[in-house]
């Protein structure tokens, strides 16, 4: 260890320390150490105790795939795995060994427990719809709709964990130790383009038609309701800010600036749909979305510091991060993705995942991000597909996003928050 990271006072070794605490792997280390010290060395000596290296990020080498017939599709997998196999859950108890659904190696499996996500889809509760409900809401301006009732949902959970984590977080926010300062982070690849009245193949090979918008139309339609609320915070600490920090991802990810709630037809329109397309690419957006949130922290409050290897690393009484995301699939390093956030503990991401109605490959993406939500109390997850009920759907993020003061039913409801339909995106011109 003192070889690898060098002296116990120094900064690497801190780091490493920060992150084996962070992942709660102290007792398995330990445990390795002492009892197959061979085995203790070698995952050393692989990595696996250290927080990811920025160059591993940029030549993607934890999300090369494995050869056919590996037990594991990528070495991001077969890290965030380990991790969840061998840590301890944020109760402190250890649960059974888990696999993933590899969507290449087992298909059955992926369509089978996919149809038993979906088989637990419920109607929602009608007195909620009656007062939520909105014409403002994304599937009723599609031309091509053929049902204009809302879709059945997989009910939301939040994990007791996830819970006493925000509470934990909101009484540091109430007595001044923590502050909070959010961001938003946009999918737009190519998928989320996709017209799902033209049909979309699933894992079964089976290609369905599905009755509501692209995932885009639903994403902005979101993100514009949300920006409402997210500003009328931010200006509580920062009385001239216009706008919220959002970065996109495809292929690569891209700093869009701020989007602003009074612009946002301009705004979406220069900075977001011009990215559209491409490959699928998560840890290109988070990588984004570090550099913007520490470069402004640095900058402003000297918070901090740029380590050459690991890149930025947190220093105290720096403000947390509320990341919002938006996600319409699996990306290709989403394992590297969940993979990082174990060791973000100056990070609350709540992920939103849209997809289409009664679609397998949907509710197994589904599953795996239960799993490390379930396992990662920094982490929120909601599944939101079919012809949705926005307003209820924001209320629910933003109950994620701050954990002090969400908006309420009477703020939720404001009519003018509804983004009026356009000609553009009734087209489907993206």
């Amino acid at each position: 260890m003192w070889r690898r990271w060098g002296p116990p006072e120094s900064e690497t070794f801190q780091i490493a320390m920060r992150y084996i605490v962070a992942t709660r792997m102290t007792q398995h280390w330990e445990g390795l150490a002492l009892h197959s010290p061979d085995e203790f060395v070698k995952h050393l000596e692989q990595g696996y105790m250290e927080p990811i290296p920025v160059a591993w990020v940029q030549d993607r080498r934890l999300a090369w795939e494995y050869p056919e017939g590996a037990r594991w599709e990528t070495p991001a997998e077969e890290r965030l795995y380990y991790m969840l196999n061998n840590g301890v859950m944020p109760d402190g108890q250890k649960r059974a060994p888990m696999r993933p659904l590899n969507f290449v190696r087992d298909r059955q499996t992926i369509i089978r427990r996919g149809n038993e996500r979906n088989a637990r889809q419920v109607r929602i509760d009608a007195q909620k719809l009656a007062a939520y409900q909105s014409r403002g809401d994304a599937f009723h301006s599609d031309r091509q709709i053929q049902s204009h009732t809302y879709s059945d949902q997989v009910p939301n959970t939040i994990t007791p964990t996830r819970q006493r984590a925000l509470h934990a977080l909101a009484e540091g926010i109430q007595q001044g130790t923590d502050h909070l300062e959010t961001m938003i982070l946009i999918d737009v690849s190519g998928s989320m383009t996709w017209n799902p009245h033209d049909g979309v193949t699933g894992p079964d090979n089976v290609r369905r038609v599905h009755n509501q918008p692209p995932n885009i139309v639903l994403v902005e339609n979101l993100v514009h309701r949300v920006l409402h609320h997210m500003l009328a915070r931010a200006q509580r600490a920062h009385p001239r800010q216009e706008g919220i920090d959002a970065v996109t991802f495809s292929a690569s990810g891209t700093y869009v600036g701020r989007l602003s709630a009074a612009r946002f037809a301009r705004d979406w329109a220069q900075r977001v749909a011009p990215q559209l397309g491409g490959g699928t690419q998560v840890m290109q957006g988070w990588q984004a979305v570090k550099a913007q949130y520490f470069r402004y922290q640095h900058e402003t409050r000297g918070h901090g510091r740029c380590d050459d290897v690991y890149g930025w690393q947190p220093t105290p009484g720096m403000p947390k991060l509320s990341l919002l995301v938006f996600l319409d699939g699996e990306a290709a390093d989403m394992d590297e993705f969940e993979l990082e956030l174990l060791g973000e503990a100056w990070a609350y991401v709540t992920i939103a995942l849209v997809g289409m109605e009664n679609c397998p490959h949907h509710h197994s993406h589904a599953i795996e991000l239960e799993r490390v939500a379930a396992f990662n109390p920094h982490v929120g997850f909601f599944d939101v597909h079919g012809r949705v009920c926005e307003r209820l759907v924001v209320e629910d993020l933003l109950g994620s996003v701050y954990p002090v003061d969400p908006p309420r039913y009477d703020e939720i409801l404001r009519p003018e928050f509804d983004l009026p339909p356009s000609n553009a995106r009734l087209g489907y011109s993206y």
